[in-house]
């Protein structure tokens, strides 16, 4: 038996695009709209969706017949606007009316629903200008005209509605006859009764898609969505709330972990801190012992010390007195015998000696002093450098001063001369300093720019360098490949001699600029628009030159230019196309702009003379390095370190020059010290003849004898005096060292009172102490006790850091208890410690285990288990859609739809999921069969890494605004859909001659075959998807089965196309199929209603044609041909 359906059967437009009144009939299946472009065919195919829609949005018409001149809308339609500009229905108040017939093949009952709408002439807007309707039975015979012939307005419709509900075709469970307020109430009523129980949402989705056969996320993805729906069961809920509380709880041991860490640590910290503290106090006692015992023996040996200095004191004290007898008794001898000597010749003589020794030592002291001066004097002689700045008088006198004796006037005079030569020294050693920088900055300026041109490098700015490896870089990560980026004088080279150093001059600071290629020249800028370090490099835009396309005028510097590149040509007409070759003033006065090759320019009115700069030691342009100006460059560079050497080695003149004589003493000193060497001379002769007399008295008997005795007394005195000296000397030392060693004693026993004093003797610590000093020094044990008490310092310190640490965390984390003072003792932690062990962590640790086997058992039974079983489900669907598809053959393909595991991070899921154990859980209504722990159950055991990560992402969200709950809500439910798990395709499936089956993916061959074959996969789950979209619902209704497509089978060939046909009829679709005019002949064979469209002075006309004559046109058994065909033809057009 067949079974019963829903088919739309008419449709009638009133005042609807170029179209005034027409009514439509269309089949059970293939309904066909043929025409050209711009017939009609989408106007009608728009009327049709406003109706099934319910929307008067533009975006629900059919965007695949937009153009720019037509963007089409309701109002756009309801108007009759037309290409040119002009409307059928403009400047006029008007009624339309859209209604479709829907008829019910098991009740036989007829249904029409549509919309209604009121249009003012002066309307811009079509909010509340129409309603949409139902009512029961069929279209009336006036279609909706009334005797004017005027569409229905509101009113009528309402009137009309009023009058079905007493009818005998109102039969329906709910009431279809009424004007609906809202297009909510009008979808609802549409899709649940009137079209039989269909998902509104996925029926417009699909449609839409369907139209244009949009599949923008390939063939898979439309499988996935609209031919295995989601379940309409949603586990979040039943799970939310156990999850809720296993997250609770969790957070409550994990809490109590983490409080029970904490105290640990805050104990364990405490506990090796008092450890630290005592052995602290021992090594501190032991230290304090070894420095009584050590304080003992120092005072013990200092007193012996100071016994013996005492002692040591007094013998030294006796020997002095006696020294001292002894000394007086020879003074008294020695002057006896000298008042002898004294009374004779020789005493006098000797006197006379004396002072003339002394005279001669002055007078030597002046004559070294003099030759001094005469040497320095010299020096102003001697340097060539110097002697220019000396006159001829001066240097006369200084060659009297070589000559001895001078007078004061000579050397008031000489020093003035000579003052005179250092002040010119001077200010010419200053000059030479200023013009010795110049001369260094320009060398070194000028051998850095050698060194590039030796190395076939161009000397550049480091900023300009600098900014165009920036700029080259940034490009290059930008595009992924190197984009060149150059200097602009780098890109042409000069032709002409004579003409160069006027193109350098009035390039200027533009062949220092940065260039790219045209193309780059956009994203350049953008680019050097943030490195603003740059502010004194320029960038062309190439690429607004090249848009401009300059041109260069004859005679211009254009001329005397060359490059390779053509983007670099045209930035050369654009600089140097308009400067004209002059040679003359007068030439200059009759151009715009011009220059002459002595680089004197003229340009905005003004005469100027190029700067020299520009074209000598800034000239730069050139492809390659100049060898002229390498070899020029080298002699500048040769002749200026020749200058700077020698100008070097006359500063260093002059600065000497400033150090030598000038005589600053008083003239009449100098005069004095020019004769102080014949002075000499005379004195060392007399000196000569007082030794001799007295020699000559010497030698005499008496006063021999008396000499003799002088010498010995004066030899015994000596040594006295030595003795008593070295006693003296002995004597302050002695007493020195009593002074310290009495103090040393009364510090040591001032000290050992104070060590002693309170302490309390430790007989183990004592023998300790005494033990290791016999075997180890004061030094050496004290030592290695006073590093062990560092160590022990620096680590109470650390633990006590440690422990503050610790507690400062714990007491932030948790502020109510109240632990305020960081040093009290750690009874209070270890007292909560305690109770958290004892009272808290047993209790928790039961709940938490409950709540895990609660969420564990909650998450298999509402989640796991039924995405088992839909994944199941979905399986078994697929066979029967493949059972359906293999009926279907395109020439010797079939299709088929493939489900595997998710390629995604999804898929580590898809084990767990489709497990056997899972099978072998029967549920009853108190659970699972066997319910048993999670340590015993074996599915848990196996996957518990899996359920806890699928556990996480069904956990709810905490506080969070409405958007991320929402977004959490969102991808809760998308881990609960059995799709999210799995990978839907389509694929051809061929067999091969040896008769093994291959599989070709359809999304992959959609690039590489042709046209036709990629559309044929589509066609096929388009058709197949509506076909689960109708029997899927749970209404038992019968149910409409409308396909709308348009612009169908486009690249398909005509076998292809009517097994498509033939599959739709198959599966008890209604197709409405748009295609053009070329189309008609190879499908009409396999349609049921044919229409044929044109439009004529902005109105469409809709011809039904008949498909028997139609065919029998085309076999050409009709005598007059094809005229007497199409004549036929128009004989069966339904007004």
């Amino acid at each position: 038996m067949k079974q019963a359906k829903k088919i739309i059967t008419r449709m009638l437009i009133n005042n609807w695009g170029g179209i005034s009144h027409r009514m439509m009939e269309f089949h059970e299946y293939v309904n066909l709209f043929s025409g050209k472009s711009g017939s009609g065919k989408s106007t009608v195919m728009d009327a049709v969706q406003v109706v099934l829609y319910g929307s008067v949005s533009a975006s629900f018409l059919n965007k695949a017949a937009d153009d720019a001149k037509n963007r089409r809308s309701v109002m756009s339609y309801l108007r009759g606007a037309q290409k040119d500009g002009t409307s059928n229905r403009a400047d006029q108040d008007f009624y339309s009316t859209l209604v479709l017939e829907v008829k019910d093949t098991g009740l036989h009952t007829t249904t029409c629903f549509g919309a209604v709408f009121e249009i003012g002439r002066t309307d811009m807007d079509i909010n509340g200008k129409y309603a949409f309707f139902s009512h029961s039975g069929s279209i009336p015979e006036d279609g909706y005209l009334n005797a004017d012939g005027v569409p229905y307005s509101k009113a009528q419709i309402r009137k009309l509605c009023e009058t079905r509900k007493q009818s005998a075709d109102n039969r329906g469970r709910v009431e279809l006859n009424r004007i609906y307020p809202s297009r909510e109430a009008y979808v609802a009523t549409l899709y649940d009764v009137i079209l039989g129980g269909v998902d509104p949402t996925r029926l417009m989705t699909m449609e839409k898609s369907a139209i244009a056969l949009r599949m923008t996320n390939g063939t898979g993805q439309f499988i996935r969505d609209y031919m295995f729906p989601r379940s309409q069961e949603s586990a979040i809920e039943k799970i939310s709330e156990q999850l809720g509380a296993y997250r609770e709880i969790k957070e409550k041991v994990e809490d109590l972990e983490e409080r029970i860490h904490m105290l640990d640590t805050i104990h364990e910290s405490h506990t090796a801190l008092v450890s630290t503290r005592s052995d602290m106090v021992r090594a501190e006692a032991i230290l304090k012992y070894i420095e009584i015992e050590s304080t003992k023996a120092h005072l013990e040996a200092r007193s012996q010390d100071l016994q013996g200095l005492k002692t040591k004191i007094g013998s030294l004290e006796t020997e002095q007195k006696e020294k001292e007898k002894e000394q007086k008794s020879c003074q008294e001898a020695l002057i006896e015998v000298s008042s002898r000597l004294k009374a004779s010749d020789y005493g006098q003589k000797e006197k006379e000696l004396q002072a003339l020794k002394d005279k001669i030592v002055l007078l030597a002291g002046n004559s070294r002093q003099w030759r001094g001066i005469v040497e320095g004097l010299c020096a102003w002689e001697e340097d060539e450098n110097v002697t220019g700045y000396v006159n001829n008088f001066a240097l006369q006198l200084i060659c009297e001063f070589r000559k001895g004796s001078v007078t004061e006037k000579q050397c008031q005079e000489l020093a003035r001369r000579l003052e005179e030569a250092a002040s010119a020294v001077s200010e010419e050693y200053e000059d030479l300093g200023t013009s010795l920088r110049e001369t260094g900055k320009d060398l070194a300026e000028k051998k850095e720019i050698l060194e590039d041109l030796k190395n076939d490098r161009k000397h550049y700015d480091q900023k300009l360098k600098k900014a165009r490896t920036q700029l080259e870089a940034a490009l290059t990560n930008l595009y992924g490949k190197k984009v060149p980026v150059s200097v602009f004088a780098d890109l042409f080279d000069i032709t002409d001699e004579k003409w160069k150093n006027a193109v350098e001059g009035r390039m200027g600071r533009v062949k220092f600029s940065l260039i790219t290629p045209p193309e780059y020249a956009l994203d350049a800028a953008k680019l050097f628009r943030r490195m603003k370090q740059y502010q004194e490099i320029d960038l062309i835009n190439t690429a607004a030159i090249k848009r401009d396309e300059p041109t260069a005028q004859s005679g211009t510097l254009y001329e005397t230019v060359r490059t390779e590149e053509a983007y670099v040509d045209l930035c050369l007409k654009r600089y140097l196309g308009r400067i004209v070759k002059c040679e003359t003033v007068e030439e200059l006065d009759q151009v715009r702009d011009g220059v002459t090759p002595d680089c004197y320019s003229y340009s905005n009115y003004m005469f100027r003379h190029l700067r020299e700069a520009d074209y000598t030691t800034r000239a730069c342009i050139g492809t390659k390095v100049s060898k002229e100006k390498l070899q020029e460059l080298t002699d500048e560079v040769f002749r200026l370190e020749k200058e700077y050497q020698e100008s070097i080695h006359l500063r260093d003149s002059l600065k000497r020059a400033m150090g030598f004589e000038k005589l600053g003493m008083d003239p009449a000193q100098l005069a004095a010290l020019s004769k102080a060497a014949a002075q000499l001379e005379d004195a060392a002769k007399e000196q000569d003849g007082l030794e001799e007399e007295l020699r000559e008295l010497k030698n005499g008997t008496l006063m021999s004898e008396l000499t003799t005795k002088q010498a010995e007394l004066q030899e015994q005195e000596s040594q006295i005096k030595e003795r008593l000296a070295k006693i003296q000397t002995e004597l302050l030392d002695q007493t020195k060292a009593l002074g310290s060693a009495e103090s040393d004693v009364k510090g040591y026993e001032e000290k050992l009172a104070i060590l002693q004093e309170g302490f309390v003797e430790n007989e183990e610590l004592l023998a300790e102490v005494t033990e290791n000093l016999e075997t180890l020094s004061e030094a050496a044990y004290r030592n290695k006790k006073r590093q062990e008490l560092v160590k022990f310092t620096e680590q109470e310190e650390q633990q006590r850091e440690d422990r503050t640490r610790a507690r400062n965390h714990f007491n932030q984390k948790y502020p109510v208890y109240d632990f305020a003072d960081p040093d009290k003792d750690n009874d209070c932690y270890d007292q909560v410690l305690e109770t958290c062990r004892r009272d808290f962590e047993p209790q928790f640790k039961e709940e938490f285990a409950k709540q895990c086997e609660l969420v564990y058992a909650s998450l298999r039974d509402n989640v796991i288990a039924a995405i088992h079983g839909e994944i199941k489900a979905a399986y078994r669907h697929a066979r029967d859609i493949n059972r359906l598809l293999s009926r279907i053959r395109f020439s010797d393909s079939v299709y088929q739809i493939e489900i595997l595991p998710a390629q995604n991070e999804n898929g580590q899921f898809y084990e767990m999921l489709t497990a056997k154990e899972l099978d072998s859980k029967v549920m009853d209504n108190q659970g699972y069969e066997g319910q048993m722990s999670l340590l015993e159950d074996d599915f848990y055991q196996k996957y518990e890494q899996k359920i806890q990560l699928l556990t996480e992402k069904f956990m709810p969200p905490r506080e969070e605004d409405a958007s991320g709950l929402e977004k959490r809500r969102q991808e809760m439910e998308r881990y609960a859909d059995y799709r999210n798990y799995l990978t839907f395709s389509m694929y051809e499936k061929v067999e091969n001659p040896d008769g093994s089956i291959r599989k070709n993916p359809v999304d992959e061959m959609a690039g590489r075959d042709s046209g036709g074959e990629g559309q044929n996969p589509k066609y096929v789950a388009l058709l197949a998807g509506f076909a689960m979209l109708y029997m899927q619902q749970s209404s038992r209704d019968s149910k409409v089965r409308l396909v709308l497509l348009d612009e169908a089978f486009s690249k398909m060939d005509k076998e292809r196309s009517e097994v498509c046909l033939r599959y739709a009829r198959e599966l008890e679709l209604q197709l409405i199929v748009c295609v053009p005019d070329e189309r008609l002949q190879s499908l009409i064979r396999n349609v049921d209603c044919v229409y044929g469209f044109r439009r004529y002075q902005n109105q469409i006309s809709m011809m039904h044609i008949d498909k028997g004559s139609y065919l029998e046109m085309i076999a050409g058994e009709k005598e007059d041909g094809d005229e007497a065909g199409a004549d036929e033809t128009e004989d069966t057009v339904i007004e």
